[in-house]
């Protein structure tokens, strides 16, 4: 049968996704996907007790816990991107992440102790993972790894995995944010950081691609007459000062670049740039002034809007 859409919608890792699939397929083949992107919500929660990462964290400083191979391999490409991010991206800063989560919420501001407490204890080398035993061990007391930076990267490439694996040709994969087009071109618009949820600034075509963004305006509060936002340089303890509001990234891996979204809002255009042209991803940059600027690989694919 031709010309058949479906759509699902469904809450898991903290936001909601979307599969829409076109044209040809199985219609249990979206379901598939679900069941899917449900068990690895229930390995990587922060917050639901059993995940493994709320094992790892409760575990931490005691002994090593065992983990499942999806948690092993996410783990272990997180700790590669926070090296080669200097630092930038850094899941072993759930701490910090916290505190900020909560300030945040409550629009009141930390303490600089508890600022300084919670950066402490961050540090990639304080994560250790055991492949023979598939463990993961977290050395001191008190630290903590989230995986709200790069798990609904991973999620979506799992998810396009099961796409292709029953020949669907056509879909988009939209996991808060984190998109992936699978087969025929479709428009991806990038969020207006100076407006409303879901107005967007520009768009961008995108083909057999994912589009990650990652920006400082989507949480934050003002104190004193400064804002402070939800994306923490993990190497300070506090909000990160780039000059970037968000980053628009194009790729293969949707987990690459949800990771390196995040390392980028933190480290800005210029020291961001060598790692993605390293990797041949291309951006979108917007700076804290609205200024608008792409990679060479995105022109005629990137419009903006008039609006």
């Amino acid at each position: 049968m031709r010309g058949k859409v479906l759509q699902k919608i469904f809450p898991a890792l903290g936001t909601v996704n979307t599969i829409a699939l076109y044209g040809s397929f199985a219609p249990e083949t979206a379901e598939q996907v679900k069941k899917r992107v449900l068990d690895l919500h229930r390995r990587f929660s922060l917050f639901e007790q059993g995940s493994d990462i709320s094992r790892i964290n409760e575990q931490a400083g005691i002994k090593p816990a065992p983990v499942h191979q999806d948690t092993f391999f996410v783990l272990f490409h997180a700790l590669a991107y926070g090296r080669e991010t200097q630092g930038a991206f850094d899941i072993t800063s759930g701490a910090a992440s916290r505190l900020w989560r909560d300030a945040v919420r409550s629009a009141k501001m930390p303490s600089e102790p508890d600022i300084s407490g919670c950066r402490s204890l961050g540090g990639l080398a304080d994560l250790i993972l055991d492949k023979a035993d598939g463990t993961a061990f977290l050395r001191r007391n008190g630290q903590q790894v989230d995986l709200g930076g790069i798990a609904k990267g991973y999620a979506a490439d799992e998810a396009v995995r099961i796409l292709k694996k029953h020949k669907v040709r056509n879909a988009l994969i939209n996991f808060g944010g984190t998109v992936i087009v699978v087969g025929r071109e479709q428009k991806i618009g990038i969020q207006n950081p100076f407006q409303k949820s879901g107005v967007s600034m520009a768009d961008i075509m995108v083909k057999n691609k994912a589009v990650v963004t990652s920006g400082s305006y989507e949480r934050g509060f003002f104190f004193e007459g400064v804002r402070y936002h939800h994306i923490i340089d993990p190497r300070t303890g506090w909000p990160a000062d780039s000059g970037l509001l968000s980053v628009t990234l194009v790729g293969d891996s949707a987990m690459e670049l949800d990771a390196l979204a995040t390392g980028i809002c933190v480290l800005g255009e210029k020291n961001g740039l060598p790692l993605l042209e390293k990797r041949g991803i291309e951006a979108v940059f917007i700076s804290n002034d609205g200024e608008v600027k792409i990679t060479h690989g995105l022109q005629g694919k990137f419009f903006l809007r008039s609006n």
